[in-house]
């Protein structure tokens, strides 16, 4: 490893492949162009998924090489609305995910910004990374799902609501989530994107209906795109390491990446130092997102009904275990991802910087 690595991007996947770099002993700058981190998050709450693996996220943190925890909300409850008017209480024993505020005074990135500080990485914001960064944490390439966003500060208890309508938001959901009277509400979709502005409008008034007359104070709205594409190595053909969803790494069920970001931050910093490591990128990153994929084929052919029955499902189990068991990274399911890669990969040569990414087929105008 080189005495020093230049980091482009300065959100999470950034910020945490130079906290894990710098603590191996390398010289760490990061170049953000934007001032004060979070970016398009800023203020949102988002979820480190903790039903991926049977090992609790936050521990996984630990595991990775990352000190401490950062702030988070554990969830053990939430409400599911289905197209017929239906509401469904889901819980769990153990969290079932973890929320995580974006940007701004106790949010993940200022807990990284913090840990990179202490650890001796050079922070250089606003500003572009000079040309041959070593690390690109620059965030998603290609829009392979879209999310419409609103952050407010509001008088709601703390809630979390998802709506699976795909009559108002095909190939995607809506959710609501207010904690410590900070709320974050979203439309997320991954075809019919031009439909997004509608759902967006549909799906606030359903939570309305369903939540009564909340205050909705200081808001602004923001959007995120999402990157998936399955690369079968984080170097690219530049030599270069990608991170993140510069990586286009995602979850392609529901668009999750947080904890998958943290596990490329992980494998590169590994990989920086001459210890990638091929077969623990297969089981940790490759496997997941394969998985993911086969679930989103099925995601996208369930109808109405069929989530009906899936949120009925879900308020009779444990909602973590559910999860789980959704999430299992069996041969199965991997074959039956790529078969899915088959039918969906896109014409022509888009595979980017990294060796064998997959892309999925843009959808017609």
């Amino acid at each position: 490893m080189g005495s020093r690595i230049r980091v482009a991007g300065g959100g999470l996947s950034g910020l945490a492949t130079a906290v894990l770099l710098a603590r191996q002993g390398a010289e760490v700058e990061v170049f953000d162009r934007r001032v004060g981190g979070g970016g398009r998050f800023w203020g949102g709450w988002q979820v480190l998924d903790n039903g991926l693996t049977p090992t609790d996220a936050l521990v996984e943190f630990e595991q990775l090489g990352f000190p401490g925890v950062p702030p988070v909300r554990p969830a053990r409850r939430a409400v599911l609305l289905d197209a017929f008017g239906g509401r469904h209480e889901v819980a769990s024993a153990e969290p079932y995910t973890y929320f995580i505020r974006r940007g701004g005074e106790g949010s993940l990135d200022a807990w990284l910004r913090d840990e990179a500080l202490a650890s001796g990485v050079a922070l250089h914001e606003g500003h572009n990374a000079p040309p041959g960064t070593e690390v690109i944490a620059t965030g998603p390439r290609r829009a392979d799902g879209v999310a419409h966003e609103l952050v407010f500060r509001s008088d709601l208890p703390d809630t979390v609501m998802v709506l699976f309508d795909p009559t108002v938001t095909p190939s995607g959901y809506a959710y609501l989530f207010c904690h410590e009277g900070h709320a974050t509400f979203g439309v997320a979709q991954v075809r019919r994107l031009r439909t997004l502005p509608e759902a967006h409008r549909m799906a606030w008034a359903r939570f309305r209906r369903e939540l009564g007359g909340f205050a909705v104070e200081d808001p602004h709205e923001g959007g995120q795109r999402m990157a998936f594409a399955p690369p079968r190595s984080l170097r690219g053909a530049d030599g270069r390491w990608y991170v993140g969803e510069a990586a286009g790494v995602q979850h392609f069920l529901f668009g999750l990446g947080n904890r998958l970001a943290l596990r490329t931050a992980a494998l590169a910093a590994s990989g920086v130092a001459g210890l990638w490591d091929p077969e623990r990128y297969e089981r940790i990153l490759y496997r997941p997102m394969l998985a993911s994929l086969a679930l989103r084929w099925a995601y996208e052919r369930l109808g109405r009904r069929g989530f009906k029955h899936l949120c009925r499902l879900a308020s009779r189990l444990d909602f973590r275990n559910l999860l789980l068991w959704l999430n299992a990274t069996s041969g199965l399911r991997r074959g039956a991802a790529r078969l899915v890669m088959a039918a969906w990969r896109e014409n022509g040569d888009e595979s980017g910087p990294l060796p064998g990414a997959w892309h999925r087929r843009r959808e017609r105008a």
